[in-house]
């Protein structure tokens, strides 16, 4: 991994210009240079460079970038290697920050790793000592625990003092910056004190699966209602939940013997059933299933069996997670629980054998599980609905390699849906661009890959270049856009796959800041994107825009700047969370105006009744959302 701040010296060191002169021959034009395509074969000049914003755009190959991309498209190398070759040509040491950033590294890691070890240490024992004894009892009688499971788990507890934590901390000589950057205890921001986050809860480590302790969950004792049940350490360096399975270290080995895992949604559910002898079984922590654990679980097995709840919400993480595994390579299986149990809640009420008995009989395949849900659901009783279902199971299909197992699973889904195999390939060749896989690795923005999604022919609607257009233009003003964009991401529903990896991967860049008053470089940021139909998007987006980045407005005119851009931003926000809504009741219209029966009209007419009700709460929450933001 290349440190950011040496990949930062070498592009501010590198000009742009003369990078490109070297390789072809430039002519002044306006404020840019233009020469002849140096990707394609050309008479007239399409090839543009501008020394305001340090990017090139060649108009007939659609490609462009920044001094990196170029030298990696001209010289065909990765992208560390086109750093290197910038860095020697620009005098740049690089050795400084390689050696410098690794020992830093190392050393801060290996401290922070010493320091969660000495919490786990602390909390077990507290729950082991007079203070831990209403906690002990709960877990052994209320969740039937015994000594030995608590001890292969390092249970622990954390007592209600506000300083317990602290106190101890202070004794043992533990710096209290690492507590607060491991997230073990919070800053008070009105008072300026520190206090343990975690009070009055059993904690539960969460370990690697070399088995280093990364981070902590913990669950509330307190019958308070506005208590949150679990809370967890926040993400940092160490704990990245997504990247994390609870109980894999201890689970890796009999997942591997028994080519198959169990997952399931919570760490007391782990628990229960390694204690019940089913030692294969992890957890995701009760967040949605990630591509990153997929890979871990694609190490030791190729089978996995889902054990979520059986509710709406267990369901629909399941029908997300199946495709995650699918295109992972995996086979997921199925296990819905009777009577709204967990396997905890099951194997305290009923014991491990009948536990077993129940996996066995009620395992379904994930189609099964599928057409199941839809056909719970309803959608499977009209011919509307039930096409979206049958497209959903198709584009599953489409996400399996092997072509084997791809056309042994149409075949069986031609069978229990009464189609043809051809029907069902035109349906998932029609639609599959929308379950594109993302990848979860981290590392220097130039690096790192943006949402992996197909290219789409379709051009990039009007409202959508609007919401990018002010979102690009308001990075060079400030951060109050990425902001407000970071905090509402779930009100955005962007149709083009470009546009969607151009905002996704802004916004999570964002979040990754340190410091988030500081400025992002949107050049590289653009530059770097995974998906080739996005940078070329944004390239064009940017080269348009009336901006410069050497001649950036005083602190005045920035921050009038950065209001108007908030400003367009809001109402290309206000089209794009409408679009939905009244493509919904366009095709409503449509079908009305197509009809002639008495009770399908009188049923559209209730839809588009509801529709209209619908747009009109959605408008005013929006249009409030943006006076609040706005002060207005």
């Amino acid at each position: 991994m290349i440190p950011q701040r040496m990949i930062d010296e070498v592009r501010q060191s590198s000009d742009i210009v003369d990078i490109v002169s070297d390789y072809v021959r430039l002519n002044p034009s306006g404020r840019h240079f233009k020469a002849l395509s140096p990707f394609t074969q050309e008479k007239t000049p399409s090839f543009i460079v501008s020394p305001d914003k340090q990017i090139y755009k060649c108009f007939s190959s659609g490609k462009g970038g920044n001094v990196f991309t170029f030298i990696m498209e001209m010289e065909k190398v990765t992208f560390p290697e086109a750093v290197e070759m910038l860095a020697k040509r620009a005098g740049v040491d690089t050795s400084k920050y390689q050696l410098q950033k690794a020992q830093q590294e190392d050393k801060q890691e290996s401290n922070q790793h010493e320091t969660l070890r000495w919490a786990a240490r602390l909390f077990h024992q507290t729950l082991e000592s007079d203070a831990g004894r209403a906690a002990y009892a709960y877990l052994v009688g209320k969740r039937g625990l015994e000594a030995s499971t608590i001890r292969k788990f390092g249970l622990g507890f954390a007592p209600e003092a506000w300083e317990f934590l602290l106190d101890a901390a202070r004794r043992d000589n533990i710096p209290v910056e690492q507590l607060t950057a491991l997230g073990l205890v919070t800053r008070h921001r009105e008072r300026n004190s520190l206090y343990d986050t975690f009070r009055n809860r059993i904690i539960f480590p969460i370990l690697t699966v070399g088995g280093q302790v990364a981070g902590f969950g913990g669950r509330t004792l307190s019958n308070d209602p506005q208590t949150p049940k679990y809370i967890n350490s926040p993400e940092s360096a160490i704990f990245e939940k997504s990247k994390l399975l609870y109980g894999m270290h201890a689970a890796k080995n009999d997942i591997r013997k028994q080519e198959t895992a169990i997952l399931v949604e919570g760490y007391m559910d782990v628990i229960a059933m390694h204690q019940a002898g089913v030692t294969n079984t992890v957890a995701s922590s009760g967040t949605a299933l990630t591509r990153y654990q997929a890979k871990i679980l694609k190490r030791y097995t190729s089978r996995v069996l889902f054990l979520y709840d059986g509710d709406n919400a267990g369901k629909k993480s399941m029908l997300a997670g199946i495709d995650i595994l699918l295109s992972e390579g995996l086979t997921p299986w199925v296990v819905l629980l009777p009577g709204g149990d967990d396997p905890d809640s099951f194997i305290r009420n009923y014991g491990k054998e009948a536990f077993l008995e129940e996996l066995e009989s009620e395992k379904s395949s994930f189609q099964d599980f599928q057409l199941r849900c839809y056909r719970d659901a309803g959608l499977m009783e009209n011919p509307d609905t039930a096409s979206k279902a049958i497209s959903a199971m198709t584009k599953s299909i489409a996400l399996i390699a092997d072509p084997v197992q791809k056309e042994l699973y149409l075949e069986e889904l031609s069978k229990k849906l009464d189609l043809s195999r051809q029907t069902l390939r035109k349906v998932m060749a029609s639609s599959n661009d929308d379950r594109a896989p993302r990848y979860e690795s981290r590392g220097p923005s130039q690096q790192k890959s943006s949402p992996e999604v197909k290219a789409d022919n379709r051009p990039i609607s009007v409202a959508e270049r609007t919401f990018l257009e002010a979102l690009l233009e308001s990075t060079f003003y400030g951060n109050e856009v990425l902001d407000f964009a970071a905090s509402h991401e779930s009100m955005f529903t962007l149709e083009h796959p470009a546009a969607r990896a151009i905002f996704t991967h802004l916004v999570e860049r964002f979040r990754e800041m340190d410091d988030k008053e500081g400025h992002i470089d949107i050049t590289s940021e653009i530059s770097s994107l995974g998906l080739e139909e996005a940078r070329n998007i944004a390239l064009d987006i940017l080269f348009r825009l009336p901006v410069s980045e050497t001649n950036l407005p005083s602190p005045q005119e920035a921050a009038q700047h950065a209001r108007r851009c908030l400003s367009h931003f809001l109402v290309a926000v206000k089209t794009i969370v409408l679009e939905p809504l009244q493509r919904q009741k366009q095709d409503i219209l449509n079908r009305l105006n197509s009809t002639s029966e008495k009770p399908e009209e009188k049923k559209l007419f209730a839809q588009l009744h509801d529709i209209n009700n619908q747009l009109r709460e959605m408008e005013q929450e929006v249009d409030e959302s943006i006076r609040g933001i706005l002060g207005e």
